[in-house]
């Protein structure tokens, strides 16, 4: 499963040459200069209210995004790279959190290039690059370490993506197949990408084999589809946290049907793991574990690949009976007045949970130019799904479970709230 994410109704994202002087490598990621930091402590960049200052909670935000953006229903935290073992740090706000895609991806631009993260190399000693690719566009860009921190978690020699990073070697047709390049704040919608979905990394036993499209091998501009050990790809942080490491919750306030500018809370590592993380009233629904699906009932439907994605801007859904919109928010629905719908999602453990929403007029809700949206909803582009995304998270704590990790709602992955 991967996330799809949007900067306003004319992007939305569907729901993962050497020849010049610079390569892919320590200081050399094509970056511009940043500010880097002897780190002390995680910066308030984007708000949010801290639980009691615990250590495994870092503030979230939904906003316009980073200076002249106009994002809508996209969430972001900071985040801050060092240089693995130094205090040679950068802390970068507006990091867009997906909980419907795995791994860190910063957009070069933003990236200091003193900093210099250490390049990973693929088996053959040569640049390792990754193509991840979402359901409309891709990153492109190489393979480097940090240690990564999170509110007061830290994740050690975390592989990550610098998206962009490799713009000197031209991208494979088997990756920019994938759609459009999204290795700018523009494009990307923010700074960067953290991934917290139930994966543990990005592309797991399918990429230690030689698959095309994912990573590859690159000398000079010429680049071959390299088989990469787990332990080497992009890593969702959570799992090498050294505690509060078996899922991750967001919790957003609930919001006025006509939308707000700005929505502050909580993301919260770890299920059960302390006092600000139990599950208490949360119903676990079981997923896949290779997919992440389960099953969303609705208007006589049975949409068997259904997923919850905070990177995903708006519910997804199909409905013919619902009206579209034209022009700037086409495929979104429009109504004519808000309606009051319900679905059913069931998990492969056979546990039901029925959910009220609702879904208003698209072109009515961005002409109030908020970035907060709780009733935003756009038809399926594929049959079988039913998208929950960011639009479902408000007046909830949802939880997404690793897979594999034990949590007093049992083994994940699950989704619960």
């Amino acid at each position: 499963m991967v996330s799809r994410h949007g900067w306003g109704p004319g992007l939305l994202a569907l729901a993962a040459a050497c020849s010049s002087s610079t390569s892919p490598g320590d200081g050399g990621l094509d970056a511009a200069p940043g500010v880097v930091v002897a780190e002390t402590g995680v910066g308030p960049e984007t708000g949010g209210s801290v639980v009691s200052g615990a250590m495994n909670v870092a503030p979230i935000i939904v906003d316009q995004g980073p200076p002249g953006g106009q994002a809508v229903n996209i969430l972001y935290t900071t985040v801050t790279l060092c240089r693995p073992g130094t205090s040679v740090c950068q802390t970068i706000d507006h990091v867009e959190v997906d909980t419907g895609s795995v791994g860190l991806r910063i957009i070069s631009s933003v990236l200091d290039p003193t900093l210099m993260l250490p390049q990973q190399n693929a088996a053959t000693g040569n640049p390792l690059i990754e193509c991840y690719q979402y359901s409309d566009g891709y990153n492109w860009g190489p393979v480097v370490t940090a240690d990564v921190r999170i509110g007061g978690e830290t994740a050690s020699a975390l592989p990550i993506e610098i998206a962009g990073g490799a713009s000197s070697i031209p991208v494979p047709t088997t990756c920019s197949s994938a759609g459009t390049e999204e290795d700018t704040v523009l494009s990307l919608g923010g700074n960067g990408l953290v991934g917290l979905g139930f994966q543990s990394a990005d592309c797991g036993v399918l990429c230690e084999f030689r698959r095309a499209g994912d990573y590859y091998s690159c000398a000079g501009a010429t680049c071959n589809p390299a088989a990469v050990p787990i332990a080497n790809q992009v890593q969702n942080p959570v799992p090498r946290f050294a505690q509060d490491n078996n899922g991750v919750a967001v919790q957003l306030p609930s919001i006025d049907s006509g939308g707000a500018a700005t929505v502050a809370g909580s993301l919260i590592f770890g299920i059960g793991t302390a006092a600000n993380n139990g599950l208490g009233a949360a119903q676990v629904i079981t997923i896949d574990k290779s997919t992440g699906y389960f099953t969303t009932e609705y208007a006589g439907q049975s949409l068997a690949a259904s997923f919850i994605d905070s990177g995903s801007v708006s519910y997804g859904f199909p409905d013919t009976t619902i009206a579209q919109c034209s022009g700037n928010e086409m495929y979104f629905f429009c109504p004519t007045s808000t309606l009051s719908l319900t679905a059913t999602n069931k998990g492969l453990n056979l546990v039901s949970i029925t959910t009220p929403f609702s879904v208003a007029n698209a072109t009515t809700l961005y002409g109030t130019h908020d970035a907060a949206f709780d009733d935003l909803a756009i038809t399926a582009f594929a049959p079988g799904y039913f998208d929950w995304g960011l639009s479902f998270f408000y007046g909830r704590t949802v939880f997404t479970a690793i897979e594999g990790a034990m949590t007093p709602g049992g083994v994940g992955p699950y989704f619960a709230y």
